[in-house]
């Protein structure tokens, strides 16, 4: 088994170590067809791309688009969780400037009101030295679940990073909106528990390599050993043969 596009990658927009075009010739030596460039929406601290720089980063993709035949190169952002209300910090007006949205709970980002804080940032915290509570799970879970309902998100990446979540309801409302959960070789997760609580639950997927260096580019090992061993095929994980990846935003690839 081996991946025919990654969906999910960094550059120096935010905090990978190269660029469009090296990440590009990176996925074109591994035989892949598409390639997203999908680096941090502004609310994650420091490194966040400001909206004024997805101009820019469109100019690059058309560029190395032009220059290499072989390979789809996309747009997209991996926006933050911002609040358990549903709101994200990419606006429906910016990801019409995208190819794919892709929506990620990131323990440090930058929250919409100082209660936040005391919501998913905190079990976050907490989930560091021990599982979230009961409690904690169904308001991560709810969290998760508004964010996709509220916003057409493609791809729910490293479900379950730094807190737990109930992979069966995230699973369904995943399979109810045709959001993409994403199997996450850098960050290991979900793991075949979740994995299969997800399935069951009509959940479909993509391998990514969340690469953040144009080495790590299609270095999914981990997420494809696990999909081998559960016995997954094409027909669970969409990213895995040559066959057109539909997105809930609309974008065939």
């Amino acid at each position: 088994m081996k991946i025919t596009a990654d969906f999910h990658t960094h550059t120096r927009y935010s905090h990978g170590t190269g660029t469009v075009n090296d990440n590009t010739v990176n996925a074109l030596s591994l035989g892949m067809r598409a390639i997203a460039i999908t680096d941090h929406a502004k609310n994650h601290p420091i490194v966040g791309v400001k909206p004024e720089k997805i101009d820019a980063i469109r100019k690059d993709i058309t560029a190395v688009d032009k220059e290499y035949r072989n390979i789809k190169v996309l747009l997209g952002l991996e926006a933050n969780i911002i609040s358990p209300r549903g709101d994200i910090d990419v606006t429906e007006e910016r990801a019409e400037k995208l190819d794919l949205l892709l929506l990620g709970f990131h323990l440090t980002a930058y929250q919409k009101k100082f209660r936040d804080y005391f919501g998913l940032p905190w079990n976050g915290v907490t989930h560091i030295f021990c599982k979230n509570s009961a409690k904690q799970i169904a308001f991560n879970t709810d969290a998760t679940i508004e964010c996709i309902i509220k916003n057409k998100v493609d791809i729910l990446t490293h479900p379950g990073f730094r807190i737990d979540v109930d992979y069966a309801a995230i699973g369904a409302a995943c399979a109810e909106t045709g959001t993409y959960m994403e199997i996450s070789s850098r960050h290991r997760t979900p793991d075949r528990s979740g994995m299969e609580q997800a399935l069951k639950a009509g959940a479909k997927f993509v391998i990514n390599s969340d690469a953040h260096k144009p080495v790590n580019v299609g270095k999914c090992d981990w997420a494809i050993s696990l999909a081998e061993d559960m016995g997954l095929t094409e027909n669970e994980i969409v990213n895995i043969s040559d066959k057109p990846v539909i997105f809930r935003r609309g974008l065939t690839v």
